[in-house]
């Protein structure tokens, strides 16, 4: 038994920026790799996320380098945008709608910065199974003490593994499908693609070009209640053939992530624990982007 711990659950963003400012005994992490939504694959020797790390602006306190892109967006029925993807939802996230954005800022070394968030930190695969007043056990029959547990990981597993019934909160899931395509020598009309066009399987696409030399990347969003549907790769890359969006004989490479709790909606109860602190986008349960996600982090 380890005993009198700060723990971390979630090794994402939030909980490696959190480690760094805490030095936490423990961080838990369920999936196999770490960074969250910005986790990574190598293709062609090259580390990119699953998810496209945008900015809206650059941060000077932070290592962070940067493409830079002039927003150009495309609608197609974006009136039904909104309905498509979540109707039970406030607004959308800034990363589906773009929404008062000028300038894309690209974070092209995010997975350096994970990886060095990650260096000296005790990153355990494992997850809770059950929290009961001040220990954990965990899914390989771990039993930790903790003084502190700091939760960057979904708060709705946390409530139910607390035993606290709050039936407001829920979820959009998602597939993020990066492509890479060869560059073409030609003027684009767009970098943002978005449709609330039902006959679509996506809704947001991000086209980067040059972000790799001699390569256009392709973030391509596919959102779904699991409730009523489930999301199909090959429906996806099939539409975009329809839309003449991609030509699939210039894509060289794709990778694929599922995203359980893309979009949140619903109120989180303030305080749960005095020794329980939420913290980042899943543990505050909002669509915090990069920037507020960073903000949050310094104020856990």
């Amino acid at each position: 038994m380890f005993i009198n711990m700060r723990v971390i659950i979630g090794s994402g963003l939030a909980g490696l920026l959190l480690n760094h400012k805490i030095s936490a005994d423990l961080i838990l992490e369920e999936q196999p790799t770490i960074g969250g939504i910005y986790s990574s694959d190598k293709i062609f020797e090259i580390e990119l996320p699953y998810v496209c790390p945008i900015l809206t602006k650059p941060l000077t306190n932070f290592d962070f380098k940067y493409k830079e892109y002039d927003l150009s967006v495309y609608h197609r029925k974006i009136e039904y945008l909104k309905e498509k993807i979540c109707p039970y939802c406030e607004a959308l996230p800034y990363w589906i709608t773009f929404d008062n954005i000028k300038k894309l800022y690209i974070i092209s070394n995010i997975t350096q910065f994970v990886s060095e968030l990650s260096k000296n930190s005790k990153i355990i695969k494992e997850y809770p199974i059950k929290i009961d007043k001040n220990m954990i056990i965990t899914n390989k029959g771990n039993i930790l003490k903790y003084q502190i547990l700091y939760n960057t990981g979904s708060l709705k597993r946390l409530y139910k593994l607390l035993g606290i019934s709050n039936d407001s909160l829920g979820f959009v899931s998602a597939i993020s499908l990066l492509l890479i395509g060869k560059s073409k020598n030609k003027k684009d009309e767009w970098n943002v693609y978005l449709s609330g066009d039902r006959a679509d399987s996506f809704s947001t696409i991000i086209k980067l070009n040059n972000f790799i030399a001699d390569f256009t990347i392709y973030y391509v969003y596919s959102f779904t209640d699991l409730n009523k549907s489930k999301i199909d790769i090959d429906r996806i890359l099939l539409d975009l053939k329809r839309r003449r969006i991609v030509d699939i004989n210039d894509i060289i490479a794709y990778r694929a992530k599922f995203i359980s709790e893309a979009i949140l909606f619903g109120s989180s109860m303030k305080e749960i624990r005095n020794n329980i602190i939420n913290c980042g986008r899943l543990g505050d349960w909002r669509n915090y982007s990069i920037e507020e996600t960073i903000e949050k982090v310094q104020n856990c």
